[in-house]
């Protein structure tokens, strides 16, 4: 070996952002001149410098440089030491190398920032916000944010209410800001509020925002307007899609039906007359209303409830036959479930209560129920569906 190397120090403490120095003695222990280069060996190496780089020296001679540490005030750098080592190479004998070790111990700091988002936020009762804390110191900080107004007019809600953050990373904090006493109108009013983001080893870092608070009437009627333009649109969509059809089909059927019965009968008459004679002509008996008499025919209306025992169904009488041609479901009070509509049993229609207050079918073809047949509603209800209501309308015809 051609050359030696001592530190006057092993162990050196340096701050983020300043500079610590360590000399470095090289002795040249081979017997001709000869130049030696200086390198710092670690992860020290990134920011550190060694000047001058190169000593010549005489045979028995020393020399002496200076290694500066400079560690950048950043994240990326950790608090703690770092071994480092001074390698020293001889241009004339290069195979050879002296190597000296030490230990570069960096200081902590801790350095904090805050965003709030949105800054600022609008409601009549309440707000939410998103602060992002960022840690750019070199160790991890654990942080709590507590809220303050001028006005003491807010109380503030943090979740979580506190976050470890380890160092060049961010941590995020829900805050829920809201209004102590709430007003029916007038206009808006600021609410400027400060929330504090601090831990117990630093001073805190405090970031403004502000809340704009609403009257409440203003809220409900924006609610009521858009619920009225939703129900107008409603019944337009009910009306093309479903009342008119159906109107449109019940008209066209009560115009032909009677015509068809009519041609059948003549047809049938035709028929059953004898060869060469005189075809009879006939028109078929127009069917009777009202109540009373064999094969009468009457209006049947019936409205089934849970409101009391034994009104959601109905029993069709013996020698009597319901056709039901019209049936109202209606939610009045706005219940949350199903209803159903039921012969013997049997489900004939099943409808969700979230959908609809009133809904109504027209049928070309009725529904139909015999003698000593019951129809039925039946509703599933949280609460048993005590509003919820069926209409249903037809003939009832007596044999």
């Amino acid at each position: 070996m051609s050359a030696s190397a001592v530190l006057d120090k092993r162990v050196v403490t340096v701050e983020p952002g300043a500079e610590a120095t360590v000399d470095v003695r090289v002795r040249n222990t081979g017997r001709v001149v000869d130049q030696f280069s200086l390198e710092v060996l670690g992860d020290a190496a990134t920011w550190a410098a060694v000047e001058p780089p190169t000593i010549s020296l005489f045979p028995g001679a020393e020399g002496t440089a200076t290694i500066r540490f400079q560690p950048p005030r950043a994240a990326t750098v950790p608090a703690g030491d770092r071994p480092f080592g001074m390698r020293v190479v001889s241009r004339e004998d290069p195979e050879s190398a002296a190597v000296e070790e030490g230990t570069v111990s960096v200081a902590p700091f801790r350095e904090a920032s805050a965003e709030l988002v949105p800054r600022s936020s609008r409601g009549s009762r309440s707000a939410t916000h998103e602060l992002a804390i960022d840690n750019n110191g070199n160790v991890p900080i654990e942080v709590f944010v507590r809220g303050t107004d001028p006005d003491a007019a807010l109380t503030f809600r943090s979740r979580p209410p506190g976050l470890l953050i380890a160092p060049g990373r961010a941590g995020f904090v829900r805050v829920r800001v809201t209004a102590r006493s709430l007003f029916l109108s007038g206009p808006p009013r600021p609410r400027p509020f400060q929330l504090h983001v601090g831990s117990a080893d630093q001073p805190s870092t405090t970031v403004d925002g502000s809340m704009v608070q609403e009257p409440l009437v203003g809220r409900l009627a924006r609610n009521a307007a858009g619920a009225a333009a939703l129900a107008v649109v409603g019944v337009l969509l009910l009306w093309f899609f479903a009342l008119k059809p159906a109107a449109e089909g019940a008209a066209t059927q009560a115009v032909a039906t009677p015509l068809a019965q009519q041609s059948s009968a003549i047809a049938a008459l035709q028929r059953r007359s004898p060869a060469g004679g005189t075809t009879p002509t006939s028109t078929p008996a127009p069917v009777a209303s009202g109540s009373g008499g064999s094969g009468a025919t009457q209006s049947f209306a019936r409205r089934l409830d849970q409101t009391v025992a034994g009104r959601n169904q109905f029993r069709v009488p013996a020698g009597t036959t319901v056709s039901i041609t019209d049936v109202v479901f209606q939610n009045p009070g706005g219940e949350h479930g199903t209803v159903q509509l039921q012969r013997d049993g049997t489900t004939l229609l099943v409808e969700n209560l979230d959908n609809f207050r009133d809904l109504d079918y027209h049928f070309v073809s009725p529904i139909t129920a015999s003698a000593d047949q019951t129809i039925q509603l039946t509703a599933q209800c949280p609460n048993g569906c005590p509003g919820a209501a069926i209409y249903v309308n037809g003939t009832q015809r007596t044999s």
